[in-house]
């Protein structure tokens, strides 16, 4: 196989944002937002080699348990500066919170988890752009997913005039390819033939692809996992805890057979919440989703500390809010999972996100599940607001059982006629029917 994977001559793109080949001197800074994984290792290599660019490798802790100090010294050792930057605060603050109002979950399944990282890792990047006044940002996206869309619109978006730089998509490389260019070129690299997934993690969720899950029949890759452990499914069950205040969570407690824990810390309680509730089996998602190209793809997805967050979340607001907000807000919240995923984020999700803040007011109270063995058994629902029985008609209000009847006479009454109605049109139409055929056979 050749060795020049990249190609310096390939057709230049027709959007104006992105980097075209001859764009820019030898020694242009370039901002690469780096993961150390393989896609970014090898986009390094080809900055530093083909277009003789410095490169300012940019890695986000969002909460993925990856070696950063280790990741650094790889991007270094590539020839690339290297920095770091801790995200997680902002992260929950700025898209975390937000999900949890929205129930934030892809087509009723997994929440979502790299789609909104992806915007907490733009905004950082476009903030050290403007400091240093760079004006190419570099990322690792391929053709074949969601990423290119997320982090060329979000960061277009950010800073006018920035030019786009996505080598892997641009020269159109696959896994293996780069697998072998890693190797020949001494990239080190944690994916092989053998274990060819491409692994996203954030503190909200762990994303599986590529690689043996591209063929839709391959089992479950338990190799793959690391959260949700479903070989210790039968330990010991969990009590988890979860208070809200405003839609979002304020407390979580944790018990188990070896002591309670109570933190406050949500960023914290997140991270925590995948190692407690993973190891009882909780938030493994398997399924296919949707490229914003139409083509169908499978996923592995670990949330263990999202899915009973937002499942909390869930069952307190519908025992807070009305029937039509409810119906409301699951519209509202499709359009904004909609954007996430696809990156084509509209204005109409401020909007939405202002109407999550309104409805969640009411959401405030306490939810406690049992965990065991991939099962979640809701406890106890405690609102503040609540439109139950016991919350609406306790002390001295009483549910007057006399006004059902006449409700029932008032508002049922024009359904049982348009009943009436229904059934004297259907016989006046077939009477019609039948006296016209009878007609044109006398004819």
């Amino acid at each position: 196989m050749e060795d020049d994977l990249f190609d310096l001559d390939a057709k230049a793109s027709i959007a104006d944002y992105v980097l075209k080949p001859g764009d820019t001197p030898e020694g242009a800074a370039y901002l690469l937002l780096y993961s150390g994984g393989l896609d970014t290792s090898c986009c390094i290599k080809y900055i530093r080699d083909k277009l003789k660019g410095h490169v300012i490798a940019l890695t986000c802790d969002v909460g993925q348990s990856d070696p950063f100090h280790e990741i650094g010294n790889k991007a270094i050792g590539l020839g690339a500066e290297y920095v770091f930057k801790d995200v997680k605060a902002d992260f929950y603050k700025k898209y975390i919170s937000k999900a949890i109002r929205l129930n934030a979950c892809y087509f009723d399944g997994h929440p979502l988890a790299s789609s909104l990282s992806r915007q907490v890792v733009s905004d950082c990047a476009v903030e050290l752009a403007k400091q240093r006044n760079i004006g190419i940002i570099a990322h690792g996206a391929t053709g074949r997913g969601n990423d290119s869309f997320r982090f060329d619109n979000a960061l277009v978006s950010r800073i006018e005039g920035v030019k786009i730089l996505a080598p892997i998509r641009n020269n159109k490389l696959d896994r293996d390819r780069e697998i072998e260019f890693a190797h020949r070129h001494n990239i080190p690299v944690s994916a092989t033939r053998k274990s060819p997934y491409s692994v996203d993690e954030n503190m909200w969720g762990r994303e599986i692809e590529a690689g043996s899950l591209d063929d839709l029949s391959f089992s479950l890759p338990s190799e793959a996992l690391a959260w949700v452990k479903l070989t210790s499914m039968a330990s010991a069950p969990g009590r988890v805890a979860i208070e809200f205040d405003a839609g979002l969570p304020t407390r979580i407690e944790l018990a188990d057979e070896s002591g309670t824990a109570e933190i406050t810390d949500i960023v914290q309680a997140i991270m925590t919440l995948n190692t407690f509730a993973g190891a009882r089996g909780i938030g493994l998602h398997d399924h296919l989703e949707e490229r914003a190209s139409g083509v169908k793809v499978r996923e592995v997805h670990e949330s263990p500390a999202a899915t009973l967050i937002i499942r909390a979340h869930k069952l307190l607001e519908h025992a807070s809010l009305t029937p039509l907000e409810l119906s409301t807000k699951q519209f509202l919240e499709t359009r904004w999972v909609q954007s996430m995923v696809s990156g084509r984020v509209d204005p109409v999700v401020y909007g939405i996100e202002e109407f999550a803040n309104v409805a969640n007011r009411r959401v405030t109270g306490n939810v406690i599940f049992k965990i065991a063995a991939g099962q979640c058994f809701t406890e106890s629902i405690k609102p503040v607001y609540g439109l139950d029985f016991r919350s609406m008609y306790g002390g001295d209000v009483r549910y007057n059982q006399d006004l059902v009847a006449p409700s029932i006479e008032l508002m049922d009454g024009p359904i049982r006629q348009a009943l009436r109605y229904h059934d004297i049109a259907s016989i006046d139409v077939l009477t019609r029917m039948f006296e016209g055929k009878a007609d044109s056979q006398g004819r």
